[in-house]
């Protein structure tokens, strides 16, 4: 019998020693002479001490849920990719992406957290100038990751270049950057639904599209497969933004690991706070369930990738 739960836990822990021995393999990481220290009690030590390596596998390394690497996976596995070792790259680099997203945005000039996945933010522990860096260098490493021969030569170019469009795309100007800058532009303003589901879809789904295109693209999806794998990401990812609202105004830090009522704090727009609990609840029900819908009209067995959606919307985290 499949559960996801126990899907979801193994591949957590394959996709974070593939990331663990790329940076161990790449940059001679070892992670005994950072990550085992008491931090909270070395920030001074860490800020001298440290290489841009460290800033880099610190946000990395502080765990996450894996989402998006495991969207990928599922996606290309549904459509009867076997060889999961030969995804692993591609799944990580939208980690790697993700990461430099957060270590961004928790920025003083942005959001301006100082708690991220229950432990101090880049920023904190390194320095502004040194989470910056980091953030680009993250950037940087997901394509350069991408394109190594080592992990493309399983496929044909044209579908590396497929890949790198697509995640190129959704991360720049046109999905996580252009998201995160209306984010920023719209502080302090009072909203209309329909901007913050902009927001919401560039800064949010744009990943989880890329991610679920790229497994598209990699099991063998043609243009019309990956465009409804892309449909179907856009609504999970506003599914899944749309929790994260709701988890910000009643979630508990000890469980969420980040700042509680951080969007009020910045005088952000949430979709919770304006819609009240219970509407949000039902609008994301209403997300997913349209998101199942364009997976349904593939006519090819997703289940898989629906068990992950309806865990995604239980999440308490």
């Amino acid at each position: 019998m499949f559960l996801i739960e126990n899907y979801i836990e193994e591949n957590k822990n394959i996709i974070n020693n593939f990331l663990y021995e790329y940076f161990q393999k790449n940059y001679n990481y070892n992670e005994d002479n950072f990550l085992k220290k008491n931090i909270s009690n070395e920030i001074s030590k860490i800020n001298t001490n440290s290489s841009i390596k460290d800033a880099m596998y610190y946000t990395v390394s502080l765990g996450g849920k894996r989402i998006r690497p495991i969207f990928l996976l599922i996606t290309a596995e549904c459509l009867g990719f076997k060889n999961k070792s030969q995804l692993l790259p591609f799944a990580c680099s939208i980690e790697l992406i993700h990461s430099y997203s957060l270590i961004h945005d928790d920025l003083p000039a942005m959001d301006n957290d100082n708690l991220r996945r229950g432990k101090p933010t880049n920023h904190v522990v390194f320095g502004e100038a040194a989470a910056i860096l980091a953030g680009d260098a993250l950037l940087s490493e997901a394509f350069i990751m991408i394109s190594d021969n080592e992990y493309i030569k399983h496929f044909k170019c044209d579908i590396i270049l497929k890949i790198i469009q697509e995640l190129s795309f959704l991360s720049g100007a046109e999905g996580l950057v252009g998201g995160q800058f209306l984010d920023i532009i719209n502080s302090g303003m009072s909203i209309c639904n329909e901007k913050l589901t902009e927001i919401h879809d560039k800064k949010t789904a744009a990943l989880i599209k890329a991610a679920c295109a790229m497994g598209g693209i990699l099991g063998g999806a043609d243009d019309s497969l990956t465009a409804s794998l892309k449909n179907y990401g856009t609504y999970i990812g506003l599914a899944f933004q749309a929790l994260d609202d709701l988890l910000d105004i009643t979630g508990n830090s000890q469980i969420t690991g980040k700042t509680a009522g951080i969007d009020e704090n910045n005088k952000k727009s949430n979709i919770a706070s304006i819609l009240g609990a219970d509407k949000t609840k039902k609008l994301i029900k209403e997300y997913t369930e349209n998101g199942l819908s364009c997976l349904d009209k593939t006519n090819i067995n997703f289940n898989m990738l629906k068990d992950f959606s309806y865990y995604l919307t239980k999440r308490i985290n």
